[in-house]
């Protein structure tokens, strides 16, 4: 038969894990043979394909049409995931073949066996020519992958996956195909071209460099990626779980890797709409790109749109549109993230890869959403509204390891705010954070939860210490941990530590209150004063009602000796009150610079207030009434409260060891009765 060169869709099926099978089970192997072409052959007639042959447990076979060659893919893919015993990769290229002797052979056929050595059971990949036939198929959902350099083949080839409901998009880490690499021979001889190219350039440099060629730095090679939360198109607040959810867990996942600067939750989900804009936050965050996307739900159905825009000059890199239902969401976030890591400039032969959603139910993981939005709530009811969705996650996937670390995180801001009995609250924090551990030891969460209760309530500076190093090894973009761990290693003393990752926080979260208080609370403790009450001025700048800016920004006036500022500090935190009290540490905290600034009157009313108030009510915090006595120069009381804090394990009862908290008074600090109340807690050996 003479040759003849054609145009052709290429298509290479592959068996997943048929090479084990064969040497545990000869005779399920083969069963499985002959099961794949009674599934394929048909299939491919029916799209119009020609069968060209089996190579192993591999099929090739080849179409007129991409939409033909595409459509018979995703047939056998839905045919092999309803058979239930086997999965199949497939690979699909268009390009220039020759077909001889009922063969078929070229570049065409060696790219598109190299793509299919890509894919993971259930995926269909497919070359960027394959892409441009289908693209306007609005019943199609495509993802590009990023361009790749396969072993005999010239130019990079850019691949694409099938990411409709059913098909899986390979993850970064689980694509292995047959790529490049150099042997000895050839790296050296290329190193040497590139040493002679290098020079050539270092020399145009050192002419040149201060009229045509421009500094690159570290920071030009990194991008920062600002992730909004998605538009609820229609306002439906039964929609609010997605339409936080997944943006934050993009952010969670995209934070670990080096190559791009992922900016907090907490710096873009909390800005007024008027901050949302492109232009908005790269003034605001400096932002390279920015992600957005837009959600609604029809019969059941979620449709999202996302767009990745660069924020210099607003032009949209990616985008792409998902259909899916609540058994989706985890496969449309994978699909999202090995999306950007093209635009993003990601490349898989970096080593920190993104937390990936592990296999859990499509059901507990819609439930952990839900409870995820309502965790970031302000009241105790949502708090224990969230509680039930993680439990119930948990129900429905007992080894779903992130609820439980998620239901220890919450127990232990319940602690701090005082909404359950402490007894209660510790205990069932303990019990979730051993279970994740158990289930799975790599959720940074687990450890910043675990130093959260080391610190408040066990008193091992040490572990919480190690506990929040450990989450940060996991998750070394995440701003929680960088703002725990810093504020952790500032309260026990360790400041040369503590400051860096204070400013590492701001890096990340440049704009909330929870990055800027703790840049300037570890500046505060470690004496940098006007730094901190630097810190606390932007805070409030963004944030004018914050009470505890004032607050915190007055303990610096005091310590800087600018007590007028001071006051009127005070006396602005006082009127933000709206129930006229705020709370018992904010008390404690008013009479601190009222009676440090020359206030008497002001520091006497409103320490005689602490004192009618604790008359008529049980005091939550020891520590706090032991601090009124204090205040008061009734140091007798103050170490008595002092030992009730101890036994009761006051969350605040670490304050005692910070010396500025009593401006630095030697007298009572350096005590014998203090210091043995520090000896109990482990701070003085």
């Amino acid at each position: 038969m003479p040759q003849n060169r054609q145009l052709a869709a290429i298509m290479f099926t592959d068996i997943v894990g048929y090479t084990a099978l064969m040497g545990n089970d000869e005779k399920k192997a083969f069963e499985l043979l002959s099961k794949n072409r009674e599934i394929q052959k048909p299939i491919i007639e029916k799209y119009n394909g020609r069968w060209i042959k089996e190579m192993g447990d591999g099929v090739m076979a080849s179409f007129n049409t991409a939409s033909d060659a595409v459509n018979a893919a995703m047939e056998i893919q839905r045919a092999c995931n309803a058979a239930k015993n086997f999965q199949l990769k497939i690979g699909i290229h268009l390009g220039e073949v020759i077909f001889e002797n009922d063969d078929v052979y070229g570049d065409g056929v060696n790219i598109a066996s190299r793509i299919e050595t890509l894919g993971v059971g259930s995926s269909i990949l497919f070359s960027k020519s394959i892409r441009d036939q289908i693209k306007n198929n609005a019943e199609l959902t495509i993802s590009p992958l990023g361009s790749f350099e396969f072993k005999n083949v010239d130019e990079p080839i850019e691949v694409f996956a099938l990411s409709n409901p059913g098909f899986v998009v390979p993850r970064p880490e689980n694509m292995h195909g047959k790529l490049k690499t150099l042997s000895k021979q050839k790296s050296k001889k290329k190193l040497l071209i590139a040493v002679a190219i290098a020079m050539v350039i270092f020399s145009a440099l050192f002419i040149f460099k201060n009229t045509i060629f421009p500094k690159i730095t570290e920071a030009a090679t990194t991008r920062s990626l600002a992730i909004l939360p998605f538009e609820n198109l229609q306002n439906d607040s039964t929609l609010s779980f997605l339409s936080d959810g997944i943006p934050e867990n993009l952010i969670n996942r995209l934070s670990a890797y080096p190559q791009v600067k992922v900016f907090a939750r907490s710096a873009t989900f909390k800005l007024e709409d008027s901050s949302k804009s492109i232009s908005s936050l790269k003034k605001l965050l400096n932002a390279d790109v920015v992600l957005t996307g837009q959600l609604q739900q029809k019969a059941g159905v979620y449709y999202l749109s996302c767009q990745l825009v660069d924020a210099a000059d607003q032009n949209q890199l990616w985008g792409s549109k998902y259909e899916m239902s609540a058994d989706d969401i985890s496969r449309v976030e994978d699909s999202i993230v090995t999306s950007l890591m093209n635009p993003l400039r990601i490349t898989l032969l970096d080593k920190a890869s993104g937390k990936q959603n592990k296999a859990v139910k499509p059901q507990a993981y819609a439930e952990y959403l839900k409870g995820r939005y309502l965790s970031y709530g302000s009241t105790p009811g949502e708090s224990e509204k969230a509680l039930t969705h993680f439990r119930e996650a948990i129900r429905i996937d007992p080894k779903y390891a992130a609820a439980y670390a998620a239901i220890a995180n919450e127990k232990i801001v319940q602690s701090l705010f005082s909404t359950a009995s402490q007894k209660e609250i510790i205990n069932e924090a303990r019990t979730a954070i051993e279970a994740a551990k158990a289930l799975d030891p790599n959720i940074s969460e687990i450890y910043t939860s675990e130093g959260a209760l080391k610190f408040y309530y066990d008193w091992d500076w040490k572990g919480a210490v190690e506990s929040y190093k450990k989450a940060l090894e996991l998750d070394p973009g995440n701003a929680t941990i960088y703002i725990r761990y810093s504020a952790t290693l500032a309260d026990v003393g360790r400041y040369k530590e503590a400051l860096p990752l204070a400013d590492k926080a701001v890096e990340l979260d440049p704009v909330s209150i929870s990055s800027l208080h703790n840049l300037g609370w570890t500046n505060l403790v470690a004496g940098n004063y006007q730094k901190s009450a630097d810190a606390f001025q932007k805070a409030l700048d963004l944030h004018p009602d914050w009470i505890w800016g004032y607050i915190k920004q007055g303990y610096d006036y005091v310590f800087l000796r600018q007590y007028d500022k001071a006051a009127a500090n005070a006396d602005k935190a006082e009127k933000l009150f709206q129930d006229g009290w705020g709370s018992e540490l904010l008390q404690v905290a008013l009479a601190f610079i009222y009676t440090n600034s020359g206030q008497k009157e002001k520091a006497d009313r409103v320490i005689n207030r602490f004192f009618e108030y604790a008359s008529k009510n049980k005091v939550e915090d020891p520590w706090d009434m032991s601090y009124i006595y204090y205040l008061k120069g009734d140091y007798k009381n103050a170490i008595t409260w002092e030992e009730k804090a101890v036994e009761e394990r006051s969350p605040d009862a670490y304050l005692m060891n910070i010396s500025i908290i009593y401006n630095n008074d030697k007298k009572y600090f350096e005590s014998p009765e203090h210091q043995r109340i520090l000896k109990k807690m482990g701070f003085v050996k």
